[in-house]
């Protein structure tokens, strides 16, 4: 697909099944890779429309072709109980035939500089901490492990903060 450093991405809002077919693109690969994480139910689209409203559904297209999908939110309650001081970034996920070409992280970029502009301090995520690769994946990306949480009775959650530049 080549190299999106050259092209930024363009962000569109609220494309439910987009997003979903990605989303459920990557659980199917994680599924069949072994590390299952998202069940078909919790991506479909009609879960992301009870889950998000539409300005929190972010896909990012490249060259046209819709490459990346994220959940920019601005509440956490299970995670964040009380935090209003970020977007909280939730089911990032990259098309396998665009993986690994840097459109994770132009979405991450894109999600910070909305974060500032809305007067945030920083983006907020959790993953499941034994997933080591994408642990270093958002360490990559400027995110610092604060902490975690154990979901019971499944597995720990390592919770990342990533300041994000402000806007005067």
């Amino acid at each position: 697909m080549g190299s999106p450093a050259r092209e930024a991405l363009a962000i569109r809002r609220g494309e439910y099944g987009v997003a979903s077919a990605i989303l459920t693109e990557a659980a199917n690969w994680l599924t069949h890779s072994g590390q299952q994480l998202w069940p078909p139910e919790e991506v479909s689209e009609d879960a992301l429309r009870r889950r998000s409203a539409p300005d929190s559904v972010l896909t990012g297209y490249w060259r046209s072709i819709p490459v990346v999908t994220t959940l920019l939110e601005w509440r956490d309650d299970m995670f964040w109980p009380g935090i209003d001081d970020a977007g909280f970034i939730h089911r990032l996920a990259v098309r396998r035939a665009a993986a690994g070409q840097g459109h994770a992280q132009a979405m991450l970029e894109w999600a910070a500089n909305e974060a500032a502009s809305r007067g945030k301090e920083c983006l907020r995520l959790d993953c499941v901490a034994t997933r080591t690769r994408l642990c270093a994946f958002y360490e990559r990306c400027g995110f610092e492990r604060v902490g975690s949480w154990t979901r019971a009775p499944h597995y720990e959650q390592a919770l990342y903060r990533r300041p994000v530049a402000s806007r005067g």
